[in-house]
């Protein structure tokens, strides 16, 4: 029995050294640089003083504002646009394979690339969405999407959104033909409508999976870097910061690396309360559902 216990931790103990090495190791760094005021030339430990800086930084606000208004606006379309998109596509129909197919194809192009398409679509001069807009007649002029402030960042959400859907349509494509039959059957001898078998049969079915999916893409959304940095790198006038681009910023362009860690860590806390918030949550309702 003891034998069998130490051949258990024999063959853990690389991933828990590459837990350490890769994970555990950079986060106490992280947080020491975050107590000091280093930058290339110099370092003074400031203690958790340090973090009075941070609050009182003119960008936070800003960069969690923006950090939200992304975060929010795309995981909540990539939602409606996966969901709606695995229902049709759960149909049967001539070519689904295809379509299926090309539909996920912008999940799988990297965000460096992609970014630069959206970049030439939104350019001034060059780009399809004004020629098309003006052709429509819906706009008079060229329109400078990427250098305004105001549209800069509504801009790359959308490309945001159209990026990262078809990973929402997988998750809840596989969910949907996970849904017994049967519960549709009897839904219909119910004399339930298509609303109300999608209200109370498909939708508790796939909760797991859409609480997976929404957690999973408020993550990965509230820490993507290449797409908005490839697009704007945080400009015009650092309007689309959010946190991971700004960081960035800070740490290997300023090389201010403790306001770039403090920034991390308050990215990382935030992220870390609300996925156990999130995970309190579904624990909560699963067992009320119990």
């Amino acid at each position: 029995m003891k034998k069998d216990w130490l051949t258990g931790y024999f063959f853990t103990l690389p991933s828990i050294i590459l837990l350490v090495i890769l994970v555990i190791y950079p986060l106490f760094l992280t947080l020491n640089y975050s107590l000091s005021d280093m930058s290339l030339t110099s370092s003074r430990y400031l203690g958790w003083t340090a973090y009075n800086k941070l609050f009182g930084n003119k960008m936070l606000p800003l960069v969690f504002k923006n950090s939200i208004i992304w975060t929010v606006l795309v995981v909540f379309f990539q939602l409606l646009l996966g969901l709606g998109s695995a229902i049709v596509l759960n149909k049967p129909f001539w070519g689904r394979s295809l379509v299926r197919g090309i539909m996920i194809l912008p999940w799988v192009m990297p965000g460096v690339v992609a970014g630069m398409v959206w970049r030439l679509i939104y350019d001034p001069q060059l780009g399809l969405l004004n020629h098309y807009l003006k052709s429509l007649g819906l706009i008079d002029q060229y329109l400078t999407w990427l250098s305004v402030p105001g549209s800069a960042i509504y801009a790359v959400i959308f490309s945001a959104i159209w990026k990262g859907f078809p990973f929402s349509m997988l998750m809840y494509l596989a969910g949907l033909q996970g849904v017994s039959t049967e519960l549709y059957e009897a839904a219909n001898i119910d004399g339930a409508g298509k609303w109300k078998q999608f209200r109370y049969v498909t939708l508790p079915s796939m909760q797991p999976i859409i609480t997976i999916t929404f957690l999973l893409t408020f993550i990965w959304t509230f820490n993507y870097f290449e797409l908005i940095y490839v697009m704007t790198g945080g400009g015009p006038a650092e309007s689309t910061h959010i946190f991971p681009t700004y960081v960035y910023d800070l740490a290997f362009k300023r090389f201010r690396f403790g306001d770039a860690s403090r920034f991390a860590i308050f990215d990382f806390l935030f992220l870390l309360i609300f996925s156990l918030f999130y995970v309190w949550l579904s624990q909560r309702q699963k067992g009320a559902e119990q």
